[in-house]
């Protein structure tokens, strides 16, 4: 079959120029969060402490998210991706800079953290959004979202592993420096790009009235808020690997850097395996909510297998597995929301998105870190897989049968920007128009 009728996202020139751009700068951004994530053990030899610095970095996205969605519809999309890689890439040289004399402190990394999580709360729903201007139909964006979770996934493969080296060969400094020239190729691709020069059409009400119609939009959608109820509970509680890796590397299997990165590139691995089984799956690997319990039980049950041995090959081997449920199940999540959006509300719905995929990450790090402290990093995979076991098992016995019962798509019908009536179709018994969803 055509590569272009496999990969439809590949159509446009624009989603091709973000494709390229991106695929060098998450590489770096995989370099940066494994010298990060080693830098501060180090300095500190606390799970706690390196869950604390993660808390910091994601603590803007909890408490702006809500804030941001009026302005990523407001706003022209490629301009403000072209503001927040200008910062990454500033952030991260000045934590190589501090870095560098073989001096930094562990409030040093606190204060440039803090500063990136306040970039990444505007980042990452704008690039969420940006996905539907750049690719043109649904089975686009389907694959636009498959290939973007693919190419992060590839990166988590190469950038910690070449992290892994880069540390033991030459030094932390170096993966903070090589992410921030990263960044050139992702500028240079937006601006050859011609999509979101211009913002998207909303409501003419004044910025509050936006971010209420936007509520009201979700909290009337059944099926919009069970995703975010998934995604809410698995991000904090699960989706601690940042964390509970490095933790387990160094203080339960005694591992070098090296081996360290090996672990963290295997768990990319499997989300690499996601990601281009997703790509390359067109509308049979669409999202349901069978694909969406399916990917999280595989997440959930091996962590709780890595949680009970200490072996280095099963926990890489097992890791290929975390990492393949969680690319799946997020992957599903984010497409789902993005077709249950009309283009007038997925600036403010992928915020709300964010909110809780990415801001509830404060919770999370903190209580991965508060227990891998006291119990050790394999109690922290055990205790967060049996949690998850346990919610996904309630979510399917007591909200399915109500919410997703039937459903064989998560389309909209009409996601014109015009702002006629959404419908949602076709369910077979059930009726996703909840109160608030039909809006002019």
């Amino acid at each position: 079959m055509n590569i272009r009728k496999r990969l439809p996202a590949f159509e446009s020139k624009d989603y091709r120029l973000w494709f390229a751009g991106q695929s060098v700068s998450l590489v770096g951004t995989w370099l940066q969060n494994t010298g990060q994530s080693w830098l501060v053990l180090k300095l500190t030899n606390s799970p706690l402490k390196l869950g604390v610095l993660t808390s910091i970095q994601f603590l803007p996205s909890l408490i702006l998210s809500v804030f941001i969605g009026p302005i990523i519809d407001r706003f022209p999309k490629r301009s403000i991706l072209l503001f927040t890689q200008i910062m990454y890439a500033l952030a991260a040289a000045a934590l190589a800079v501090v870095t560098f004399g073989g001096h930094a402190q562990y409030w040093q990394v606190l204060v440039i953290a803090a500063v990136t999580g306040i970039i990444s709360a505007i980042d990452w729903p704008t690039r969420q959004a940006f996905v539907g201007e750049q690719v043109n139909d649904r089975s686009a964006v389907v694959n636009a979202v498959a290939l973007n979770s693919t190419m992060f996934n590839i990166a988590r493969v190469i950038g910690p592993g070449i992290g892994g080296v880069l540390i033991a060969i030459v030094g932390i400094p170096w993966t903070f420096t090589l992410n921030a020239v990263s960044f050139i190729a992702v500028i240079v691709s937006l601006l050859l790009m011609k999509a979101g020069r211009k913002p998207t059409k909303s409501s003419t009400g004044s910025y509050a009235q936006e971010i209420r119609e936007g509520t009201r939009y979700i909290a009337g959608n059944q099926i919009i808020i069970s995703l975010l109820i998934i995604s809410g509970v698995i991000s904090p509680l699960l989706l601690n690997f940042n964390i509970m890796i490095p933790s387990f590397s160094m203080l339960t299997l005694h591992l070098q850097a090296d081996g360290y990165g090996g672990l963290m590139s295997a768990m990319g691995v499997g989300a690499m395996a996601a990601g281009v089984l997703m790509s390359l799956g067109g509308t049979r690997l669409e999202p349901t909510p069978a694909y969406i319990y399916g990917s999280g039980f595989v997440l959930a049950v091996a962590m709780v297998l890595v949680g009970i041995q200490r072996n280095f090959y099963l926990t890489g081997l097992l890791l290929v597995f975390c990492g393949f449920g969680m690319a799946a199940l997020s992957t599903m999540c984010n497409t789902a929301l993005q077709m249950q959006s009309p283009d007038r509300m997925r600036g403010r719905v992928m915020a709300a998105y964010n909110l809780v995929w990415v801001g509830s990450t404060p919770i999370g790090a903190l209580y991965a870190g508060k227990i891998c402290d006291a119990l050790g990093a394999n109690m922290g995979f055990f205790v967060s897989g049996v949690i998850g076991v346990v919610f996904l098992g309630a979510m399917l016995v007591f909200v399915t049968p109500r919410v997703f019962r039937g459903l064989r798509t998560f389309a909209v019908a009409d996601s014109s920007a015009g702002g006629g009536s959404q419908t949602v179709g076709p369910l077979d018994g059930l009726d996703a128009r909840a109160p608030g969803v039909d809006k002019d």
